[in-house]
């Protein structure tokens, strides 16, 4: 790929998103083959992740969409980033993160503070779940509230996932989809300007 002319990769990854869900560990728990602990799971993937990464081209961008399931308007998992904070934010070998916020479901921003200095950070803050369009002013209150732990300069603002991760997609028509990337333009160009 990389010969090819690509110079963005952007790993979706659904592990770190059922990490985040304390139901979905104990459900594991008492179905796993094996003994690990959280830690020592959690530690296993993310290894497996950097080792995937290691010796990449120094201009080749890699993020990372925590993604908790995205079927046909429905989620898999639920639950903050603080389960992960440490681990995922201040260990993982990607320029940015891409991460879910656009609802209850995600938490609050404060597991922010553990992403490093030269990491960038995607809020997902429209859903692609839901048709309403999300209120204005109140994406650019909870970007305002992001930037306690990331500096404006860092963050930037998409969907929270993609708008179909299969073929049935979500219940959205195209028009639909189209209104909620207009608004992230929108929002986008009035928080950050054209950079």
């Amino acid at each position: 790929m990389y010969e090819a002319g690509c110079r963005n990769i952007q790993l979706d990854d659904c592990t770190w998103g059922m990490f985040c869900d304390e139901a979905y560990w104990q459900k594991r728990q008492e179905t796993a083959k094996d003994d690990l602990s959280f830690e020592e799971a959690a530690e296993r993937f993310l290894r497996l992740n950097n080792l995937a990464l290691q010796d990449i081209p120094a201009d080749l961008v890699v993020t990372t969409h925590v993604c908790r399931g995205n079927y046909n308007s429905t989620y898999a998992a639920s639950g903050g980033y603080e389960r992960i904070e440490k681990i995922l934010f201040g260990k993982a070998k990607v320029d940015a993160f891409y991460l879910e916020f656009d609802d209850e479901r995600s938490g609050g921003f404060e597991p922010l503070r553990f992403v490093p200095a030269n990491k960038k950070v995607v809020l997902g803050l429209i859903t692609t779940k839901r048709a309403t369009l999300e209120n204005r002013d109140g994406i650019i209150k909870r970007i305002q509230e992001a930037t306690q732990y990331v500096p404006l300069e860092r963050l930037y603002l998409s969907p929270q996932c993609g708008f179909a991760s299969c073929e049935i997609g979500n219940k959205l028509t195209e028009e639909e989809q189209w209104a909620k990337l207009a608004l992230v333009k929108s929002i986008a160009e009035e928080v950050w300007g054209h950079r």
